[in-house]
Order: C-alpha cells, then sequence, then structure tokens
C-alpha cells in the first residue's frame, strides 16, 4: 500500500501539477449556479470525459465541486462523488488518468501539503463558458 502511495504522488507531482489561479476561499451557503455566475460563468453542457485535457488552473467551488481551466479561455466543471476536505486548501491538484483523456473512472488527486494525497472520486463534467459582461442571468 506504501509503494502504491509512493507511485501515486510520484505521478502526480511529475505529470498532472498545476497552480491554483485564484486564493479566494469558496463561498458557503451559495449554490455552484450562483457562484459560477459570479465568476461569469455558466454551464452549457454535461460531458461524458475531458479530453486532450490539461490543466492550466483551478478554483475550488466547494468542497464537490471545482471548476479547472484549460488554457486562456477553456473552463470545466468537475462534481465528485462526495466531498473532498483538502480541496477547499489545495496546493496542488492533478489526475489518476494516463494520458490527456480525463472520465469518470478516473480520481482527482488533491495535495495540501506534502506527502499528503486525497483521491476524490469524479461523478460528472460540465463544459462552461464565459459570460459576457452585463448578460449575466
Amino acid at each position: 500500500m506504501n509503494h502504491l502511495r509512493i507511485a501515486v504522488l510520484g505521478l502526480f507531482l511529475t505529470m498532472f501539477t498545476a497552480c491554483s489561479s485564484t486564493g479566494e476561499a469558496p463561498e458557503a451557503g451559495k449554490s455552484v449556479d450562483e457562484i459560477l455566475a459570479e465568476k461569469n460563468l455558466k454551464i452549457v453542457e454535461q460531458l461524458d470525459r475531458l479530453v486532450a485535457f490539461n490543466i492550466h488552473g483551478w478554483l475550488s467551488v466547494n468542497r464537490q465541486n471545482v471548476v479547472l481551466r484549460d488554457g486562456p479561455s477553456k473552463y470545466y466543471l468537475v462534481e465528485l462523488n462526495s466531498p473532498c476536505p483538502t480541496l477547499d486548501f489545495a496546493q496542488k491538484i492533478g489526475f489518476t488518468s494516463f494520458g490527456r483523456v480525463v472520465s469518470k473512472k478516473d480520481f482527482i488527486l488533491v495535495t495540501d501539503t506534502p506527502g499528503s494525497v486525497e483521491r476524490c472520486s469524479i461523478q460528472k463534467f460540465f463544459k462552461l463558458e464565459k459570460i459576457e459582461d452585463g448578460a449575466a442571468g
């Protein structure tokens, strides 16, 4: 088990790390849609997987939802099967997938301190779209 953890951590650190795009804390008491709207984002479709995906940043919406950024203008919402307690304080984030396709069988890997990795199972993916200023609603 310890060898598996070291192998996963090594893979995580070498292939799938990214820096958080914001230092803001997730907002308690608001729905995911409300928080997305405040960030000028809206859900446009549900996806089966993320293809040719690279993390360029993320925003923890709450302990069960995270917005991932792929490049300058591609955003995705990942909904987890259950709360991921360290997601709010993540220093690094990655996936258990090999290659650049992330599916529902994969896990998000979250670390908040060196050597501490939490595996959070994925439930759904959503493609997000930027809302033009003044067009929210």
